[in-house]
């Protein structure tokens, strides 16, 4: 990534608007989620990627029976549950 600096202004409802070039840099697009580190020092570091993400694949077949994909055990569990909430 290039070394190019932003400067932001915070709005008076605390929030930061990022510049089109960086939203395209960093391919963002409405609804996209962005992590932001602080630093010891300070600095603040944008991510695209949830900090979730570096942990992806490190737990095979955790919640899931051995060969099951995940995707669809993520489909089973979210259709029992729909009912529940539903009704809520």
């Amino acid at each position: 990534m290039n070394n190019i600096s932003y400067t932001l202004k915070v709005s008076s409802q605390s929030q930061v608007t990022l510049p089109k070039g960086l939203r395209e840099q960093l391919r963002l697009r409405p609804g996209s989620r962005v992590t932001v580190t602080v630093a010891e020092d300070g600095n603040l570091q944008l991510s695209e990627k949830l900090p979730i993400e570096k942990h992806f694949g490190t737990l095979p077949n955790a919640w899931t029976n051995h060969g099951q994909d995940a995707a669809d055990f993520t489909r089973t569990l979210r259709d029992s549950m729909q009912p529940k909430l539903k009704s809520e």
